[in-house]
This record gives structure tokens, C-alpha cells and sequence, in this order.
């Protein structure tokens, strides 16, 4: 059993389900992280399906669960609240689940509207549901997000939770339904963030090993909770979140109109959200474990092996330039025209790339006049203060890192705060509970010595993307591809 005055927090991640206990004060008491089965999440990637069932979402969940309570019976808290990602759709019916959710990634359905000024980025899936599995729609009840699904299952009323009052049209509304011939009454009525929808019910007391009555609070999408869950609350202020994708999410007093980057409003009404996202972040870090036969080695082992000396960095020459060798098109190719290196000097070169790819957003962001001089941390790859320093070193930003690093899991702490009445609301959770533990601050040195590499990478990704006799496509998590393992 817990101990009193925690929240159980949870986050349903794309390759992972995130758990933990969170007081009142903001101090993390316990954590559980549980992966999907690696081969539906290959498959899943690769366009073959959309294989992650909520099934496997209720598994992660009660595995969690387990691993909290550390075998000691029942847990307690004092509210649940859930997060995930979207614009993920899973139908409903009044008996069972349809066979899989319409995930976010899921290429089979459109990701968002935006069509003769629809702006819903639900409303295109659940349309793709309606015509094409016809059926399935006919005796679907409720079509709900992750998390609504996951509180639903837990004993919640059904509810769709609404971040904000300016986030209805982004959800949907009755003339965008009637526009793609949705029946509104599919969706369940919407709630404010942090709100009370209900308690853990008998039956998943039983099945998840979750103490019975538990109020169940309203949680909202990923990122909007990790925008709660690091302080970003105030314009200017910044975030970058970083799992499978990285998103570096910047706080705005307006909305901007600004090609290539995705406007959204903030969880604090009267504020906006300016976000700049990079496909491939975690992910290229598991595809670099995976070709060199480390998965099941600890990620701060492998990156304590990249302190040996002298493996600060790794250039090839082509054609005279210098440069890292990773790019980002779409997704990300490595360029390795005199065959792979050994393994520390390929994790070394994974990591910079990485920062040279968010140093690239960062100055797309600056170009329109959006500059950033400092960003507050959240996700797995802050967990690292070594991978934190080359980001540092590389962008030259100031990186704040919170005392709980998956910000979504403390912006579930703050919105059940707010709903059991510790605070006046989530603006005053988010006071009362967020607070910065580490400061990087970039090394003017290297940062100048980067700022060289940086220029020959931009120079280089210029004249050699899109050779394919140079590129090695990175595959999904689980698959294989062939290579020269080095030591």
C-alpha cells in the first residue's frame, strides 16, 4: 500500500506507459516505467498496422502498478490522474473495445484537419473509423482519447477532458461534425483539466490492485501536461520534451501564424503554445543500442562509456567538409562513406547529432523572431546529465532541469492537486510543486568549437542528403540492419 498524501500519476506513452507516486509537495516517492512489446512497436512504426492494443496499454498499467506497490497489497493514493498521447482515437462499444486504438502515429488515418477551416484533429480519424470500418462505428458508444479510455476502464464517468476553453474547435464542434458526417453524441461530454470524473471501481480494484474509491482525475494530452509539469506557464518561458520525438514547446501571449511550426492554445487560457517538433529523437538513441547489441544494457552505463578520453566528437571528411554524420529529412539518415566506427565513437556522434538537431529548431525558431535562451527539461533524455552537457555545449541555451523529469507525470500531480483542493488551481500547483533542481550551463570553449562543427553540418547536409549510396536508413525498434559493429 502507499503511503498517505501521494497521487497515483500515470502517462500513456507511444512505446512506454509511465507511472508514479507524487505528493504534495512535489517530491516523486516512487517511479515504474513499462515498455510495449518491442515487436508490435516495429510494426506499428513501420506502417504495418497500428498493433499497440489497449490491451497492452492495461498491462503496462497494472505492471506499473505492481511495481509501486512493491508487493504490499493494495495501492492507496489520494486521486489518480492519467495522461497520453493523442490525437489518438479509441472506439468504444457498450460491451467489449474495438480490435485496436487509431494511434497518433497510425499513417493509415489523417493526423489533423485543417481542411476549408476545419481545425479538429480528432474529427479526420474517426472519420477514416466510419468509412472504412463501417461496422465497427455502427455499435461504437464513446469514441474517447488514451487517457479518457484508461479513467473510463479505472470506473470514471465517461468524459473527454477539454485543456482549455479555446482547445474546443481543435477537438470538435457541431458544425465540424456535421461536416464530416460525425455524430456528436459519439463523444463524451466534455470536462475542464483537473477535474473529479469519478473513482477506481470495484472490478479494477480487483484487476489492477488499485484500492476501491479512489477519486479519478481528468488529465489532458502529453504535451499540454508537460507544459504544466515544468513550470511553463508564463510567456517566453520555454520546453523542451524529448521521448521517442522531440518537441521544443515555446509559451506565447498570441497565436502565430508561423509556416512550419504548430500553434495551439496553452492549458492557461488568454496563453498559446508554439511548438517545433523533431521526429526522431529517443528512437534514433534505441536504433544505436540495437545495432551494437546493447538493448539490454543500462542506459547510464552506455553513456558513462562515453567519457573515454579523447571521444568528444566524430567527423568524417567527404569531399573536404567536416562534418557529424547524422542528418535529419523527414526522418533521419546516418552517412557513413568509410564504414561504421566503433561503437563509443558512433554513441558520441548519436548524441551531438541530436544537439545539432535541436540547434537547428532553435534557429529556425530565433529567424522568426521567436529566440531561445533557455528551456526547462522534460523526458527520459534529461535523466542524463551527460547527454544535458552536450546539449548545452552544442545549442549554447541554458537547460533547467526539474526535480521530476517527466513533466507530464508532475503536470497529472498538479491538475489532481487543484481537483482534491490543495490549490486554487493549476497555476498554483504548479508553484507550490515544480521546482528546478540542475542548471546546465554550455562551456564557452566548447560551445566555440561546436559552433565550427555546426556551420560544416549545415554546409555538408546541404550537399550530401539525399545520396542514397551514402545514406543508411535507420530502421524501427526491433528490426535489423546490416553493419560493421565496432568495439
Amino acid at each position: 500500500m502507499a503511503q498517505p498524501g501521494v497521487i497515483l500519476c500515470a502517462d500513456i506513452g507511444s512505446s512506454s506507459l509511465k507511472a508514479a507516486l507524487i505528493d504534495f509537495d512535489g517530491r516523486e516517492r516512487a517511479f515504474a516505467r513499462e515498455p510495449y512489446p518491442p515487436e508490435k512497436l516495429a510494426a506499428g512504426e513501420n506502417g504495418s498496422g497500428a498493433p499497440i492494443t489497449t490491451a497492452d496499454w492495461e498491462a503496462a498499467f497494472a505492471g506499473a502498478i505492481r511495481r509501486l506497490s512493491a508487493g504490499t497489497g493494495l495501492l492507496r493514493a489520494q486521486a489518480v490522474c492519467i495522461s497520453g498521447n493523442g490525437p489518438t482515437v479509441v472506439p468504444v462499444t457498450d460491451g467489449a473495445d474495438s480490435p485496436a486504438p487509431l494511434h497518433w502515429y497510425d499513417r493509415r488515418a489523417p493526423l489533423a484537419g485543417n481542411v476549408e477551416g476545419r481545425k479538429s484533429f480528432f474529427l479526420p480519424r474517426a472519420a477514416w473509423f466510419m468509412e472504412r470500418r463501417p461496422r465497427e462505428y455502427a455499435e461504437t458508444r464513446y469514441l474517447f482519447s488514451s487517457q479518457e479510455w484508461l479513467s473510463y476502464r479505472l470506473g470514471a464517468d465517461p468524459f473527454t477532458t477539454l485543456p482549455s476553453p479555446a482547445y474546443k474547435p481543435y477537438y470538435w464542434d457541431t458544425d465540424q461534425c456535421a461536416g464530416f458526417g460525425i455524430d456528436p453524441e459519439r463523444f463524451p461530454p466534455m470536462v475542464p483539466l483537473g477535474c473529479i470524473v469519478g473513482g477506481v471501481s470495484e472490478e479494477a480494484s480487483r484487476r489492477f490492485g488499485l484500492a476501491e474509491g479512489i477519486p479519478l482525475v481528468s488529465g489532458g494530452p502529453d504535451f499540454i501536461m508537460a507544459l504544466i509539469g515544468t513550470g511553463v506557464l508564463k510567456p517566453g518561458m520555454v520546453c523542451d520534451r524529448a521521448g521517442s520525438s522531440e518537441g521544443i514547446n515555446i509559451c506565447t501571449a498570441a497565436p502565430a501564424a508561423v509556416p512550419g511550426l504548430r500553434t495551439l492554445p496553452h492549458a492557461i487560457e488568454g496563453l498559446w503554445n508554439l511548438g517545433a517538433v523533431m521526429p526522431v529523437s529517443g528512437r534514433l538513441f534505441d536504433w544505436y543500442r540495437h545495432i551494437t547489441d546493447q538493448e539490454n544494457r543500462p542506459y547510464a552505463e552506455i553513456l558513462e562509456s562515453f567519457r573515454a578520453p579523447g571521444m568528444n566528437r566524430l567527423l568524417r571528411r567527404v569531399s573536404g567538409a567536416e562534418f557529424p554524420a547524422v542528418f535529419q529529412r523527414g526522418g533521419t539518415a546516418f552517412s557513413f562513406p568509410q564504414g561504421l566506427p566503433s561503437r563509443v565513437e558512433l554513441g558520441v556522434t548519436v548524441l551531438e547529432s541530436l544537439g545539432f538537431m535541436v540547434r537547428r529548431i532553435l534557429d529556425d525558431l530565433a529567424a522568426r523572431n521567436f529566440p531561445v535562451e533557455e528551456m526547462r527539461l522534460s523526458g527520459g533524455q534529461a535523466k542524463s546529465p551527460l547527454w544535458n552537457r552536450f546539449k548545452a555545449d552544442i545549442t549554447g541555451v541554458r537547460l533547467l532541469a526539474p526535480e521530476i523529469l517527466d513533466g507530464e507525470l508532475a503536470g497529472d500531480a498538479c491538475a489532481a492537486a487543484a481537483a482534491l483542493g490543495e490549490a486554487s488551481g493549476i497555476e498554483e500547483a504548479a508553484r507550490n510543486m515544480i521546482r528546478i533542481k540542475h542548471t546546465y550551463e554550455s562551456d564557452p570553449v566548447i560551445h566555440a568549437r561546436y559552433e565550427e562543427q555546426y556551420a560544416a553540418y549545415r554546409e555538408a547536409e546541404r550537399r550530401f542528403v539525399g545520396d542514397e549510396d551514402t545514406i543508411l536508413r535507420i530502421p524501427a525498434p526491433g528490426s535489423s540492419v546490416s553493419s560493421r559493429r565496432g568495439g
